[in-house]
């Protein structure tokens, strides 16, 4: 279909004895599908709608789950079953291969029809034939084309990026917001990608017009960043502090002066010249107004065209040089954020949204503890919540009692635990509760921490006769600094093998290794349910029929702790 022409729309407007003819059933056709496709294109968006992962099966073939999306003109691709393909047998490996970008290319997938049935074709007196069913599918090919910075036309509205660098080991992006206020802080995000086993590292100079930056100097800011000395993941964000000047309609910009720039791999200087400037727009009115009058003040015919030539990147394939040909060293799922937020996920995230807002926590509950709830803060270094320990009515003075114990969720290592006891009032006491004596429960409370499992235990000790049947302690747990930063406690899940192939009813043992988690118990899962069986010992059993399953490995203690592999079941 090379016609991706919308409108203007031409519907068949019917009569009494109209003779109807080929060009009057296409024109119905075109009708109804080119308003859903501009339905689609100006309200959902591009992009993956579900599933379509791309998993690699060995070291030169990939597959592709089943899933849906939408194309830059609206049209649905639809992938209604798993597909696998040896990388070199996929459209566009030679040109790819060929451009001089070696070390990765971009899988993508495009919409396409094709003629499907024979039938007569009584106009030529049946002496000839033509086909009578379009049938919808997808073509997959390869490039190593990049995509433009305004993919996300969306993004674009409220955000500015910019490229300053790429090559085939390396990718520089600026971003800023597109609207800022005067005098306001705001971020100058520098993000990184990295494309080689060698350890990257440069600096350089960004002039800096109409704004500040957090070093002290009024016009320049030195961005440096050294792989070396960090986790090599690939991926990587620098976040510079700059602050609006005290001007209002006017641009602030960030221009990357390119004889400052300096590029080494592996501690050898590199050729390369960075260039390029990010704006912001300092405005005095309500930021917020100004994308939503953007937004709709664009033009339609500009808001189709400028999308139309973007391809839809599922993923990154990372490759290896192995003489004549490539291996495939690894896989990254869309790697330029093309989803589309379909109405479950919004809802799902709007339910979330309203707990985390009206407090919702997690209810636990010990030997002698009725309740503990816990919340956490968004920053991961701080958790509370309320415990409620049970008392014995009319308990004398100096009676001990202790609450189960209480999951704080920070992970492994030390944390600070603080206290607060409840007054009859509602206020809360913290210290030496016998100051405040008339308005508490006469009781003093201590906490005692196990860094190696991540809890704790409170004790409350009666200072006099207590009437109450309960008292209700306010925890606070924070992170120590150095806690925080220590990699050693971080909680991870490792699964071996990490990827299985597999013929139906076929079975295999999974092990898993957890690290820096004092209580080991897992809990197996397959997605979707439908997708074979495991035990709680690992043992995978493959489904009878073929397809890519999910295998999730989850801690019992934390949730939020997991890992999964995918498993390929064919003949």
């Amino acid at each position: 279909m090379k016609n991706t022409q919308l409108y203007p729309f031409e519907r068949n407007k019917y009569y009494y004895g109209m003779l109807l003819s080929v060009e009057n059933f296409n024109a119905e056709q075109k009708y109804m599908n080119d308003k859903r496709r501009l339905i689609n294109r100006l309200i959902h968006g591009c992009g993956v709608v579900s599933g379509l992962n791309v998993v690699r099966i060995d070291e030169q073939t990939v597959s592709v789950e089943s899933g849906m999306a939408l194309d830059n003109t609206g049209r649905e691709i639809v992938v209604a079953a798993p597909v696998t393909k040896k990388l070199s047998m996929i459209n566009g490996y030679d040109a790819a291969m060929g451009s001089g970008c070696n070390s990765y290319v971009y899988l993508c997938i495009e919409y396409k029809e094709e003629e499907k049935g024979q039938a007569y074709d009584l106009a030529s007196g049946g002496q000839g034939s033509a086909c009578d069913r379009l049938r919808e599918g997808y073509d997959l090919y390869l490039t190593s084309a990049e995509p433009s910075d305004d993919i996300d036309p969306v993004k674009e509205l409220f955000e500015h990026s910019t490229t300053i660098f790429s090559n085939n080991d390396l990718r520089i992006r600026h971003v800023m917001p597109r609207y800022v206020s005067p005098l306001s802080e705001f971020e100058l995000r520098v993000e990184i990608e990295t494309f080689t086993k060698q350890f990257v590292s440069f600096s350089y100079d960004v002039q800096l017009i109409c704004m500040t930056g957090d070093n002290g100097d009024s016009s320049v800011l030195t961005v440096r960043f050294n792989e070396m000395l960090t986790e090599k993941t690939g991926r990587y964000t620098l976040v510079y502090k700059v602050k609006a000047n005290n001007v209002t309609d006017t641009n602030a910009s960030a221009s990357v002066d390119p004889a400052t720039f300096r590029l080494s791999c592996d501690n050898k200087p590199c050729e390369g010249t960075a260039s390029g400037s990010s704006e912001a727009l300092v405005v005095k009115g309500n930021i917020s107004d100004m994308i939503f009058t953007k937004a709709f003040d664009r033009n339609m015919d500009d808001m189709l065209r400028s999308s139309m030539s973007s391809r839809l990147y599922l993923a990154r394939i990372d490759l290896v040089n192995a003489g004549e040909t490539a291996l495939i060293e690894g896989v990254r799922n869309v790697p330029f954020g093309q989803y589309v937020i379909n109405g479950c996920l919004q809802n799902a995230l709007y339910c979330h949204a309203l707990k985390s807002l009206s407090g919702h926590s997690n209810e636990s509950t010990g030997a002698e503890e009725t309740a503990a709830h816990v919340s956490r803060a968004s920053d991961k270094d701080i958790a509370s919540g309320i415990c409620r320990v049970d008392l014995s009515s009319g308990s004398s003075k100096n009676k001990t009692y202790y609450s189960g114990e209480i999951i704080h969720g920070l992970g492994l290592g030390s944390v600070t635990v603080i206290l607060g006891i409840k007054t009859r009032n509602d206020s809360m006491v913290y210290g030496d509760a016998e100051i405040f004596k008339d308005d508490t429960v006469q009781i003093r409370a201590a906490a005692k921490l196990d860094p190696s499992k991540g809890s704790f235990v409170i004790g409350v000790m009666t200072t006099a006769t207590v009437l109450d049947d309960f008292v209700e302690i306010k925890w606070t747990a924070i992170r120590d600094v150095d806690e925080g930063d220590n990699d050693k406690n971080e909680m991870k899940i490792l699964i071996k093998p990490n990827s299985l192939v597999l013929k139906p009813r076929e079975s295999r043992y999974l092990d898993a290794v957890c690290m820096n988690m004092a209580n080991k118990t897992l809990r197996w899962s397959v997605v979707p349910e439908s997708g074979g069986n495991i035990d709680d010992n690992g043992q995978y059993t493959a489904p009878v029929s073929e397809g890519v399953y999910e295998i999730v490995a989850r801690s019992a203690v934390f949730p939020d702790v997991k890992a999964s592999i995918m498993v390929v079941v064919r003949e």
